[in-house]
């Protein structure tokens, strides 16, 4: 039995009122942690040597045992009990607990939503007040602008509305190209060969106010440098002419299996044109361009030249013999350049869209075509083909031929066209 003045056990805690007045069994002497305690059966608890009363040291606990075993199993009994109602009492206080708590989450999620709507309504009122704000100050900008319109220093980004009452300079930079020619006759040609120019635009115009809702009208001028090219091509089959010498007549005929002519130049173009601007973005120039040639050249070859002489008096026919000149590669091969005056007055057109930026310039894309009115393209005349039999002062010498430009002879007169594609940046300043 366990000393009723011992009240812990070797591990600390505190022995409960049953264990008195109790016998009980050992179940092991020693151990690891404590080597003189002893592990009572039953508690499983260990207690000291001194914590208990050896039966048989003390009988006179025997005697006592009985009333004990009584004693402690009536204590069992009210412990059991007293367990029951306790976890009875817990049970009835745990469901109190839930259903205040559910109570409480009730409420808290209650007044989630009603800070969400609360917050709800006042994001709609504080949009609206900053809406309210901001269209005011709009508002305020715009009557400071129109007071103040033809002041340099107002810089904010015109609205379309606003440029219907605006006049504006623009000036331009744009490159262009596309296909070009120098339109040689095709009634007195074989083979016309379209070309290519590019150029580099200047460009200035100035718009008034706006008549109408949509559009805006303006006079457009500048300059433009560049260079333009193109070709034409033909077969000679047999011109014929008579040259006449102190030895008498001589019947040529000339023939080749092709010519061909490369005219290039470099010009300038000074366009006055009317132009339009669109509030959607839409631009059209149209109008009339000067050309001004500052270089122009030709390259010219003859393949295969063959030239038969005739001489009536013999009766004789002469194939491409020195008598007659043969062409020699120099004379099949030339360079040149115009000699006459030149100038070109062409129709021109513009359409496009452009692109506006928030710095109030604007960037263009678009085609272009020009066509010429009035031209006076012409190069230097040939003398009856492509050829001139020139006799030497010895009448026993050759002949001497001469290749020349077959400008003027295969092409009555040279205007321009061209048509392409343009790209242009607008710097533009509303008044």
């Amino acid at each position: 039995m366990i000393k009723k003045d011992h009240e812990r056990y070797l591990t600390g805690e505190k022995m409960s009122k049953w264990v008195y007045n109790v016998e009980h069994t050992i179940q092991q002497v020693g151990g690891k942690r404590w080597p003189n305690g002893i592990l009572v059966r039953g508690i499983y608890s260990w207690v000291g040597p001194d914590d208990i009363l050896n039966k048989t040291k003390h009988p006179e606990a025997a005697a006592a045992n009985q009333e004990a075993k009584e004693q402690a199993e009536q204590a069992r009994q009210d412990s059991i009990q007293a367990a029951k109602d306790s976890v009875q009492q817990a049970k009835e206080e745990r469901k109190d607990s839930i259903q205040q708590a559910k109570a409480e989450q009730d409420s808290i999620e209650q007044a989630i939503r009603d800070s969400i709507e609360t917050a709800r309504l006042d994001s709609i009122a504080e949009r609206a007040r900053r809406d309210s704000i901001a269209q005011a100050t709009r508002d305020s900008l715009r009557q400071v602008w129109e007071q103040q319109q033809d002041s340099s220093g107002a810089a904010y980004t015109i609205t379309e509305q606003q440029k219907e009452k605006f006049a504006c300079d623009r000036f331009t930079i744009g490159l262009r190209g596309g296909a070009s020619s120098l339109m040689q006759d095709a009634e007195k040609m074989g083979h016309w060969k379209v070309g290519w120019d590019v150029l580099l635009d200047l460009q200035y115009a100035h718009y008034w106010k706006k008549f109408g809702k949509k559009m805006q009208y303006g006079i457009l001028v500048g300059v433009s440098a560049g260079y333009a090219r193109s070709h034409l091509s033909n077969a000679i089959e047999g011109d014929k002419f008579t040259e006449k010498t102190v030895s008498g007549d001589i019947n040529y005929t000339v023939k080749a299996d092709n010519v061909k002519e490369y005219d290039g130049q470099l010009q300038l173009e000074i366009p006055i044109m009317f132009s339009m601007i669109h509030e959607k973005g839409f631009f059209m120039n149209i109008g009339p361009k000067v050309a001004l040639p500052v270089w122009s050249q030709y390259n010219q070859t003859i393949d295969k030249p063959v030239i038969d002489a005739y001489f009536p008096d013999e009766g004789v026919t002469v194939h491409n013999a020195k008598i007659t000149g043969q062409v020699t590669d120099e004379q099949a091969d030339s360079d040149g350049k115009w000699k006459t005056s030149k100038l070109n007055v062409m129709l021109g057109a513009e359409l496009g869209y452009e692109f506006t930026f928030r710095n109030k310039n604007s960037f263009g894309i678009g085609v272009f075509a020009d066509y010429s009115l009035y031209s006076l393209y012409k190069n230097d005349p040939t003398t009856k083909s492509l050829v001139e039999i020139t006799e030497l002062p010895a009448t026993n010498k050759p002949a001497v031929v001469n290749v020349l430009s077959a400008t003027d002879s295969y092409a009555s007169g040279m205007g321009f066209f061209d048509v392409g594609l343009k790209l242009a940046y607008h710097f533009n300043w509303w008044k």
